[in-house]
């Protein structure tokens, strides 16, 4: 058994498993809450730290803590921290024999490669959410100008993949029929929503029966235009979601400005039987079903026929087992090296 602490040093508000059931979640927590609950059900010791948490809680198994539990946490083995490197550096302050690990979600810029010249005690590593990301992350830290400069005098920074978890019950939802002209945009407005709103005005004037719902995670804000045969839902419940997806004809994202380094509405969608309009972005390709086809955002021609043609007949997409709990556990097993080091 190893004890592992999950640290969530800048999400604005406390969560936990009743709000991932009842209430609209971003993919970074939704994915934190998943895999904390995953380790601990294979014999682990697993505490999610968040910094907005005042009491103390435990569901699931898993401790839910805030700033004034940290003090009187046993000391964990392994200190998982989400997005900010910086925190490494307070965790290792405070738990000097911790291993530590920087689990990010998003893409970095090239100046991410300066974080190689911090000195921490203990020899770090990065955990990306899928191998695309993992590529981009190697090309940053170790393949230009100063990673290599860097790995003259510095040992490089090891980097795993660990795949968000995708519940294996969406699976297994029962056939609901689709209306062929619902079309559903499920992210953050920042990630290309102006530029799908933009397609869907150009293609709804050829496919004017197309609707277009759009959904907000809500932990962004936006002022929506007001355009003809787009509906505003808002922040949705896990449950109101899938709803959505299981009754559209796909998902409609069809832009080329925001990569995904995962993409939880690709998986999520596809397990339900729902394609993915998207772009060859980011890791679309990786995480859809090798039968869901990509688009070119830019090709409203090819788009339009995309459409037409799945209005007919959607592709045969489904669940991917590469996202189910075991092989969750056995990817985080082997980030960990917990086969190695601990017994059960």
């Amino acid at each position: 058994m190893a004890r592992i602490l999950f640290a969530d040093t800048s999400h604005p508000k406390p969560y936990d498993y009743q709000d991932l059931a009842a209430l609209a979640m971003g993919g970074t927590e939704s994915s934190l809450l998943r895999t904390a609950r995953i380790l601990q059900g294979n014999g682990h010791q697993v505490t999610v730290f968040q910094q907005a948490r005042e009491l103390a809680d435990e569901q699931h198994g898993v401790r839910l803590i805030g700033p004034d539990q940290l003090d009187n946490t046993q000391a964990p083995e392994h200190v998982v921290v989400l997005r900010k490197f910086p925190q490494l550096l307070r965790f290792q302050q405070q738990f000097p024999e911790a291993r530590l690990h920087l689990w990010i979600h998003t893409y970095k810029n090239w100046e991410y490669v300066l974080k190689r010249g911090f000195r921490l005690k203990q020899p770090w590593q990065l955990i990306t959410n899928s191998h695309t990301h993992a590529a981009h992350c190697d090309r940053l830290l170790h393949k230009g100008f100063f990673g290599r400069l860097y790995s003259l005098f510095k040992a490089r920074v090891p980097i795993h993949t660990c795949y968000n978890p995708i519940p294996a019950e969406l699976a297994a939802n029962p056939k609901t029929e689709r209306d062929p002209n619902k079309l559903l945009f499920l992210s953050a407005p920042n990630k290309g929503l102006a530029q799908v709103l933009r397609t869907f005005q150009q293609i709804n004037r050829h496919l004017k029966g197309l609707q277009l719902y759009v959904a907000n995670p809500g932990y962004r804000k936006d002022h929506p235009e007001d355009i003809p045969n787009v509906h505003y839902l808002g922040a949705l419940p896990a449950e109101q979601v899938r709803n959505h997806l299981a009754t559209s004809l796909c998902v409609f994202y069809p832009q080329d400005s925001f990569a995904e380094t995962f993409g939880l509405i690709y998986a999520e969608a596809n397990a339900l039987g729902t394609p993915v309009m998207a772009h060859d972005i980011g890791a679309a390709r990786e995480i859809l079903h090798p039968n869901n086809p990509l688009i070119k955002a830019h090709d409203n021609y090819q788009i339009t026929k995309t459409l037409v043609h799945w209005q007919r007949q959607l592709p045969e997409v489904s669940y991917r087992k590469e996202f189910d709990e075991p092989a969750i556990y056995q990817q985080w097993a082997t980030a960990l090296s917990l086969n190695s080091n601990t017994t059960h």
